[in-house]
């Protein structure tokens, strides 16, 4: 790696701090802002716009918010505005956040700075589903006074998230079905050995199931079809954003939203795939 190249690590949580200590033993100059309350041996600046200034990369976090107003900083000892981390940036600067909201991309394009979200990656994508799926099961087991051997559970997307959770429980011995909507998807799934239902047509079905977990952010379980789940079914929702469980789910079942678990679960790893992620997005820009 270019020895020359600086990253500005700005907000985020402690897989930002592994981010930047990662990227640092690669041999790249790194300073932080927004990351005060966490001990590091990484530089600290107090000057945004100081550390910007000398920066060819600028690594925002994952989520870069939750609000759409506010940097995503829990480790900052006082609140970023988005719109001032923006205006700090000089125009032609690369900027890489995870997840970042389609507000941001207009105010980005007329300062001329180039955004790049590392989360639209297949690479990370793919990588976080482990973490993913690791901490759900993680859960499940914690919660439920059963063991995950032979247990009926019903896994509701098969896309990534959806298949990495699917394969780890059939590997623990459960009975999985997955829920799908495309031909292919149903096709992929009955090839690989599991019970499919269609995701469309999920009403009536859910009393089968002690375990279902949700993947999938949409609205998509409603009190219609929760409506038959018995009183201890564990319902873990790992879908982003809202998710896909209707507000009353609480009086029907038992929920958890069990978002951002990568971070939770495991920080270290999660760090190193968005630090493999960003590497890779550095060379095809040829900023190392």
């Amino acid at each position: 790696m270019n020895h020359t190249r600086t990253a500005a690590i700005v907000g985020g949580d402690v897989r930002q701090v592994l981010l930047g200590e990662l990227l640092a033993a690669d041999g790249m100059r790194v300073g932080t802002v927004g990351l005060e309350r966490h001990v590091c041996e990484l530089p600290i600046f107090c000057d945004m716009a100081a550390l910007f200034a000398e920066a060819d990369v600028v690594l925002l976090p994952m989520p870069v918010t939750r609000d759409e107003m506010y940097l995503h900083a829990p480790l900052a000892n006082a609140p970023y505005r988005l719109k001032d981390v923006l205006d700090a940036i000089p125009a032609g600067t690369s900027v890489y956040g995870g997840a970042i909201p389609q507000t941001l991309y207009e105010p980005a394009r007329r300062r001329e700075i180039r955004l790049y979200d590392y989360l639209k990656q297949e690479e990370l994508a793919l990588l976080n589903a482990i973490p993913t799926a690791e901490g759900a099961i993680q859960i499940a087991m914690e919660q439920l006074p059963v063991t995950i051997h032979d247990l009926p559970v019903l896994v509701i997307g098969a896309g990534r998230i959806g298949s990495a959770v699917a394969m780890r429980l059939r590997g623990l011995g459960a009975r999985v079905t997955v829920s799908a909507r495309r031909e292919a998807d149903f096709a992929r799934m009955y090839s690989a050995g599991y019970h499919c239902l269609d995701t469309r047509r999920l009403e009536g079905q859910l009393h089968a199931f002690p375990l279902i977990i949700n993947t999938v952010p949409a609205d998509i379980l409603s009190r219609a079809v929760l409506a038959d789940c018995a009183p201890d079914t564990l319902l873990l929702d790992l879908a982003s954003g809202e998710g896909g469980v209707c507000e009353d789910a609480k009086n029907l079942c038992r929920v958890i939203h069990a978002l951002s678990l990568p971070g939770k679960v495991a920080p270290k790893s999660a760090a190193a795939a968005i630090a493999q992620t960003v590497r890779h997005m550095l060379e095809r820009e040829g900023l190392i």
